[in-house]
């Protein structure tokens, strides 16, 4: 998803003007700037995940969207996989939303996670867009969802 083709389609679905969004390193950034933030992170060459895109909550009131509901959008638009933050203590644990809005919990590596990389290892439930990922329920101690 390049940030110029996130920026027409917030310009246009949401009328946050291009120069009112700031789109790039986090470090960069000016403390002071007021501008909702979209940062991008580009895929090593052996990342298991994609891009990231980390929004703030300037971003969320510009849309009118939480983060899972903005990741729907953004899934179903440009045809994307998303990792949300599931709200749990888990770390292994996120929300994925699938390339037609579906979504569920799923688990990612933890050894690989520890490195920056996000791997999906199973679904904790079923989830319609992702019927290839093997849905293994976590143990009644576990579910705190």
């Amino acid at each position: 998803m390049p940030a110029d083709a996130l920026r027409r389609f917030l310009q246009q679905d949401y009328g946050i003007a291009p120069g009112a969004l700031y789109v790039g390193r986090i470090e960069d950034r000016a403390v002071d700037d007021p501008r909702p933030i979209a940062m991008f992170t580009p895929p090593d060459e052996d990342e298991g995940f994609g891009w990231v895109l980390t929004g703030d909550t300037e971003l969320a009131d510009a849309t009118g969207h939480n983060e899972r509901d903005l990741a729907i959008v953004l899934a179903r638009t440009f045809g994307v996989r998303a990792l949300v933050d599931d709200g749990s203590i888990h770390p292994d644990r996120w929300l994925l939303v699938s390339t037609d809005g579906s979504s569920g919990r799923v688990t990612t590596d933890e050894d690989a996670a520890a490195d920056g990389d996000l791997r999906i290892v199973n679904a904790l439930e079923p989830i319609t867009g992702e019927p290839q990922l093997a849905v293994v329920p976590p143990p009644e101690w576990a579910r705190d969802w």
